[in-house]
């Protein structure tokens, strides 16, 4: 992939953490989606900002996960 965020990697991210439905971080985005790991932070944070996935802190790390319904 390039370096641009598109749609279709939004989606891809999101069914991604509905598979695995635990915390992740951006790098483990990275690693599972096999993409580089600026793209994944950038997508991850449009994704954050849309309310679609949020940030949370757990022993001094920060990871990203689904809403909690």
């Amino acid at each position: 992939m390039a370096g641009e965020v598109t749609q279709e990697l939004k989606d891809q991210i999101v069914e991604f953490f509905t598979k695995k439905g635990k915390m992740m971080t951006h790098r483990d985005v990275a690693n599972g989606l096999d993409i580089n790991s600026r793209l994944a932070k950038q997508a991850l944070t449009e994704l954050v900002n849309a309310g679609t996935l949020e940030f949370t802190s757990f022993g001094g790390a920060t990871f990203i996960k689904l809403p909690e319904e």
